[in-house]
């Protein structure tokens, strides 16, 4: 019997669209150097500039395009759709904390400037929300963690799941909800629309698929 699984992964079409997004966090950081270059003469100026630009410039842009398009959410999003397409270049405006994670480990060093950071990005995290080294997010905009809630070592907490279906490529996008005091266990996997209850705790690698909600001790 013929396999045809590599003829299959052929056919899915990706769009130019997406394609072309793919570059999008090359030249962002390139017009953040040019524009540093030109606003500031010293060199220690210049590299503050540049990261003052480069923490904030994203997640502005990001909270711009949700302001005109809404924030996308839903199931199977086809790459011809605008939520697709928006989803699209905000998660390219994220790549640089997503290619760098110890960026973002570096804000973790003061406390209460890294949930600001989040919530410049859309999120609704508590200034209470605990990280622990190695927690990632990939959906900046798409988390929302309640009071004293603890995100453990090496967690991950994705917006947004892609895949492949009938020769199309879809995705569906969604917010993460944790409650307050919730515990996060280290190297949990978390999915977009899951729901953890206030209080409950996931045992640790505890992988949870999309839009499934823990309450009560228990995958509902």
């Amino acid at each position: 019997m013929p396999d045809n699984t590599l003829d299959s992964a052929r056919a899915v079409s990706i769009s130019r669209f997406s394609l072309l997004g793919n570059f999008l966090p090359l030249a962002l950081i390139a017009g953040l150097v040019a524009l540093s270059l030109t606003l500031a003469d010293a060199p220690g100026s210049r590299l503050a500039l540049f990261i003052a630009l480069l923490y904030l410039a994203p997640p502005l842009s990001g909270r711009l395009l949700i302001r005109v398009f809404h924030k996308p959410t839903g199931r199977d999003l086809p790459q011809s759709s605008r939520a697709f397409k928006v989803w699209w270049v905000l998660l390219q405006l994220q790549m640089p904390f997503n290619r760098l994670p110890w960026l973002e480990e570096l804000l973790r060093l003061v406390p209460g400037l890294y949930p600001l950071w989040l919530n410049l990005w859309g999120a609704r995290v508590h200034p209470a929300t605990f990280w622990a080294p190695g927690a990632r997010i990939i959906d900046r905009p798409y988390v929302s963690t309640g009071y004293g809630s603890v995100i453990g070592t090496e967690a991950l907490l994705s917006g947004h799941l892609a895949r492949t279906e009938d020769d199309r490529f879809i995705v569906d996008v969604a917010a993460i909800v944790i409650g307050a005091h919730a515990v996060i266990g280290a190297r949990c996997s978390i999915g977009p629309g899951c729901v953890i209850g206030p209080g409950e705790t996931l045992s640790a690698t505890t992988r949870l698929l999309p839009f499934n909600r823990f309450v009560d001790g228990k995958r509902q």
